[in-house]
């Protein structure tokens, strides 16, 4: 009884030891070279040359490449045919990625990496009216017009009589009492690069497919901007005039975005200006006379 016992537990040990031997021989082949599977990658488009901000990015200046998918940078573009011409918000490196975000309307890139050496960021606040029904986006050029209400001033009587004495002495001014505010126009800014756009249009019309159903419309009308803000790329002389011309931070209306093509590469355009001397002189506006009825004569 004693020997059956020894038999059943010496071929348990054997069993046993020949079930590890199994597991290890195939653990070991499980991770042999010969078949594991490839790693997994993906399609990026690389730079084929140095790519200047506001450059338009085209098919040939990339090429596909095959990268992990940890080793992709921002949103993926998979293929050439992706790219339409759309202006370069960074510059971009030749061997870089380049990635939706780098590129007008495929996302914000950095602020920073926008700007040229020189440049600092400046923002303005725009309605619906002013900001083009809010239809820009990164990468667009703009103009920028102030539309202002100015006090009429005269020079004072003590500086026309000290300098007539003495021609080199400034003039002085002083308010013209009694006379409203007149409206002036000028283009105070022009060829400026969009950086930031706080809320767009140009994303949702173009994906517009479909006729919106009632409860959708409804929704969108509710959901309808009143004010945006633009960051664009200037200088600290731009930057002093859109203070200047908005100072107050709620105020809309001072200033106009006139969008122009990004490839326009004029010299700037001399403008006059518009006040109510140059529409009455340039223009022809009549100036309105008082109308004065006859009084009506008296019943008998």
């Amino acid at each position: 009884m004693k020997r059956s016992n020894r038999l059943v537990i010496l071929v348990g040990v054997l069993l046993a030891v020949l079930a590890f031997v199994g597991i290890v021989i195939l653990l070991n082949g499980s991770q042999g070279g010969g078949n594991q599977p490839k790693a997994k990658t993906v399609t990026v488009m690389v730079a084929k040359v140095d790519i200047a901000i506001g450059d338009a990015v085209k098919p040939d200046m990339v090429e596909a490449r095959e990268v992990a998918p940890d080793a992709v940078l921002g949103t993926r573009i998979a293929s050439a045919t992706q790219l339409t011409g759309a202006p370069a918000l960074v510059n971009i490196s030749k061997g870089t990625q380049v990635s939706q975000e780098a590129l007008s309307g495929g996302g914000q890139a950095p602020i920073e990496a926008q700007l040229k050496p020189g440049e600092k960021a400046i923002a303005f606040q725009v309605d619906r009216v002013t900001g083009l029904d809010f239809l820009l986006q990164p990468g667009d050029h703009i103009d920028v017009v102030l539309a202002s209400d100015v006090q009429p001033v005269q020079e004072t009587q003590d500086s026309i009589l000290a300098r007539k004495s003495d021609k080199t002495l400034p003039p002085r001014y002083e308010l013209v009492n009694g006379l409203n505010n007149f409206r002036t126009v000028k283009t105070i800014l022009q060829d400026r690069r969009v950086l930031y756009v706080s809320a767009t249009r140009i994303k949702s019309a173009q994906a517009a497919t479909a006729t919106p159903s009632p409860g959708q419309a409804a929704q969108a009308q509710q959901q309808d901007l009143e004010v945006v803000i633009i960051v664009i790329a200037g200088t600290d002389q731009d930057a002093e005039l859109i203070k200047f011309a908005q100072s107050n931070l709620g105020e809309q209306g001072a200033l106009t975005a006139i969008l122009r093509d990004t490839q326009d590469t004029d010299a700037e355009v001399t403008t006059t200006g518009i006040s109510l001397e140059l529409l009455i002189r340039t223009y022809g506006v009549p100036i309105p006379n008082l109308v004065v009825l006859p009084t009506p004569s008296a019943r008998p």
